[in-house]
């Protein structure tokens, strides 16, 4: 849905409204041969459905997803040379299992997708943010050619016709999961282990490690930590120094079930940071007299790229048992200019 306003000096307006379902999506598990309380019930040791396999790659089509966008963009058509765009998106999208690309790739997803599956039989457990779901989007397009009314021929070959154009990007960053891979470390009623395994005729009644639902999967879900399912105002210093505060023992562990059960953190709820990069290019045709009544055509252009030379932190290490957990452990490239000149006659 769409609605278009003509406005004074040159400028239009545009207010856009666009949703989409998806159903019977591929999911891919990483492990079809696993069922919950695995561990618990066989004492540490890890059994599977069947006992005849090992571990099965299943895929199914039950996965669904859901998106609303708003979008307002406001346009200056060409005049005097002179061309502007700038659009505002919100929205949000939902799905059980998705994956994403880094923010400068120019592609939504990475092409790859093999889980996690955390319940086999739960899917709607997982459903939450899209992994490349960006809430808030701000993008800004221009260009402009400088104009050729000099007298002068030299003027005008110098200074006329000279194209520059940028692209300013804005936007809230990518969410996360939190989770932990550390296995199953059964707590026994004996008061002992022997290989990771409680003994014989014991029972298991306490979990040290992670896999909650005690499946085999090394893959669990904390609990929601005291200070909620999302933080704001986190500027670049929390995401070097950390940002959750206390660290992977604010995530507490969900409470010991025979039947193995995960946590309650919401996938996807809290956001990596913000995304500012601006583009920057110029170039211009140069004619210069030539032999035998040919003219030589240089062509200068020049490239830079994230002008603001601004660290753009990504990689948010979102394992708990890490060293690195809560922090970026990454940042895209840094400032770079690259200009060329080309000759043709």
């Amino acid at each position: 849905m769409s609605w278009q306003q003509q406005l004074p000096m040159n400028l239009v307006f545009e207010a856009n409204y666009s949703a989409s379902a998806a159903h019977h999506l591929p999911i891919y598990n990483q492990d079809i041969n696993r069922f919950n309380g695995d561990l618990i019930q066989n004492l540490g040791s890890f059994t599977r459905l069947n006992q005849n396999f090992g571990g099965i790659n299943y895929a199914t089509s039950n996965g669904n997803s859901i998106g609303n966008y708003f979008s307002g963009v406001l346009s200056r058509v060409m005049a005097h040379g002179l061309a502007m765009s700038g659009i505002y998106t919100v929205g949000k999208t939902l799905d059980e299992l998705s994956t994403s690309a880094s923010l400068d790739s120019g592609n939504i997803t990475n092409g790859n997708q093999n889980g996690p599956i955390i319940y086999n039989d739960n899917l709607s457990f997982q459903r939450g943010r899209a992994d490349f779901d960006i809430r808030q989007e701000f993008t800004a397009t221009g260009t402009w050619m400088t104009p050729s009314h000099y007298q002068s021929a030299l003027e005008n070959n110098i200074l006329g016709g000279w194209e520059f154009g940028g692209v300013w990007v804005i936007d809230t960053g990518l969410p996360g999961w939190e989770t932990t891979n550390q296995s199953f470390s059964p707590v026994c009623s004996s008061g002992t282990t022997t290989g990771g395994k409680c003994p014989a005729g014991t029972t298991v009644i306490g979990n040290t490690g992670g896999n909650y639902n005690a499946d085999g999967d090394s893959l669990g879900v904390p609990n929601t930590p005291s200070f909620g399912a999302h933080l704001s105002g986190l500027k670049k210093a929390n995401f070097l120094a950390g940002v959750f505060n206390g660290g992977a023992a604010a995530f507490p562990a969900p409470s010991f079930a025979a039947t193995g059960t995960e946590g309650t953190l919401p996938r996807n709820s809290y956001d990596n940071l913000g995304y500012n990069n601006l583009n920057f290019t110029f170039g211009k045709f140069f004619s210069v007299p030539w032999f035998f009544l040919e003219k030589l055509k240089f062509e200068a252009k020049g490239e830079l790229y994230n002008a603001f030379n601004r660290s753009n932190l990504i990689s948010l290490d979102t394992n708990m048992p890490d060293s690195n957990f809560g922090k970026a452990t990454s940042q895209l490239p840094a400032r770079r200019l690259q200009v060329q000149l080309r000759a043709s006659f």
